[in-house]
């Protein structure tokens, strides 16, 4: 059931930014990441194990839709998977960590993409580029959060 989930996920960041195109030129407040709001939210939903092999299968099916990196998107997603670990054992985590942490990982993973566009020259960027991107994808994924948090307050569905 969670990888019908997580496949309803990424076709819903597909469509969302095929209807809504979103460029550095063109940034709008529906800029879609979806799959990485899931994933914050789907941390302790189930075991760890399970969890960062969900996380890795989401990454690759997120890398063969989205990215010219192959396992680009999986090493992040993994990466924020075993971060929210770290933070589980320091903080006991609960529904306002979560959301501190997914602003958080918004904020990486914009920069981690504005650093890689920025090295390689492959686009004109500057800092407002990176704030603007940050700030206008903020809106739609933390009200995607909510809506998750509504939707699937039993957590059997998850598993």
């Amino acid at each position: 059931m969670i990888y019908l989930i997580i496949i309803g996920v990424i076709l819903l960041d597909y469509f969302i930014s095929y209807f809504v195109p979103v460029y550095f030129g063109n940034l709008n407040y529906f800029f879609p990441m979806l799959t990485l709001t899931f994933i914050v939210f789907y941390f302790n939903k189930c075991d760890a194990k399970k969890y960062l092999k969900v996380v890795g299968i989401t990454g690759i099916i997120y890398d063969l839709v989205f990215s010219y990196l192959f396992l680009f998107n999986t090493l992040i997603f993994i990466l924020f998977g075993k971060i929210l670990k770290k933070v589980d054992k320091l903080i006991r985590y609960n529904y306002l960590v979560s959301i501190v942490m997914l602003v958080l990982f918004i904020f990486l993973y914009d920069l981690i993409l504005f650093g890689l566009v920025y090295i390689t020259e492959y686009n004109s960027v500057n800092f407002n580029d990176l704030i603007n991107k940050f700030t206008h994808s903020l809106a739609l994924n933390l009200g995607f959060y909510f809506l998750l948090t509504i939707v699937f307050h039993n957590k059997k569905i998850l598993k």
